[in-house]
């Protein structure tokens, strides 16, 4: 298991956000280039602990037999040391999904890079605060029954 799938599977078992990031092909595709980026981000940023919960959550994904990723993995990545050890790193993957931004030791805040694509917007049924596909003064306009 390379660091993307693992950090996929990772990303859904923390966030529940199963369809996202592994159910749905498209989705899933779509997600791939910020894969690879919260990966760089978080790493250069958890030098030890990112790669210690990654490595542990791949020891036990790819156990014989295969576990499922669902709520009993996720119990027993929880039960392990090295889970409890690094556990800041596991709060901070929700984070960075949901707001694509996340928190290093030293509580600094940093970017994600994809505000507009986190998790958060389509949960509260809304567009990121500053940001919207649609024209400019859309909001000055009544919408359309049909749209509500």
């Amino acid at each position: 298991m390379d660091d993307k799938d693992a950090f996929l599977e990772l990303s859904a078992l923390l966030t529940g956000l199963y369809d996202a990031l592994l159910n749905d092909s498209e989705d899933r595709a779509l997600n791939m280039p910020i894969v690879e980026e919260y990966i760089r981000r978080l790493k250069g940023t958890f030098l030890v602990k990112f790669p210690a919960l990654l490595d542990a959550y791949k020891t036990l994904a790819t156990a014989t037999p295969e576990l499922h990723v669902d709520d009993a993995l996720l119990a027993n990545l929880r039960a392990t040391q090295v889970f409890k050890d690094n556990e800041v790193v596991a709060k901070q993957i929700v984070n960075v999904w949901y707001f694509s931004q996340f928190k290093d030791e030293k509580d600094v805040l940093i970017d994600g890079g994809f505000y507009e694509r986190g998790e958060v917007w389509p949960r509260i049924k809304a567009h990121p605060i500053g940001f919207s596909t649609r024209l400019h003064g859309y909001w000055s306009h009544e919408p359309n029954p049909a749209s509500h």
